[in-house]
């Protein structure tokens, strides 16, 4: 990534601190869905174990079975990189860095703002139209 204005910068540290601070709450949340399906798995296979079932219902069944196991896999996966990024992200938090890119962007802020809003104070003269004015 090529730094080319503030906004850029600032929408990419908000990015990295959002990051930062939901890795466990989406990991809850990944671990929540993953036992819902799982459940759902699960009852499906006691009705295929335990229901007499003729040649439709059994192909329903299989196909429901089917889609949450897809689903399941797809959370698996999310986990899997979830817990791959997180001893990574546990040591940025350890050093503070979520406090730092707060700083960061404040600071980012700032100097955006004082770049809008220039102002010269002239040393010699007095009378430039770029000066600043004056409070009577």
């Amino acid at each position: 990534m090529v730094i080319e204005n503030m906004q850029q910068t600032i929408d990419l540290l908000k990015n990295i601190k959002e990051f930062f601070y939901n890795i466990d709450e989406t990991e809850k949340k990944l671990n929540t869905e993953l036992y819902n399906k799982e459940g759902e798995r699960d009852d499906l296979l006691h009705e295929i174990e335990l229901s007499k079932l003729n040649a439709i219902e059994i192909m329903s069944t299989y196909k429901k079975l089917e889609t949450v196991l897809k689903e399941r896999r797809c959370i698996k996966d999310k986990l899997d990189l979830i817990n791959t990024i997180k001893p990574y992200a546990s040591k940025f938090i350890t050093k503070g860095i979520c406090a730092e890119t707060d700083t960061t962007i404040k600071n980012i802020e700032t100097l955006k703002s004082n770049q809008e809003n220039r102002q010269y104070t002239p040393r010699i003269i007095k009378d430039l139209k770029c000066a600043k004015k004056k409070k009577e």
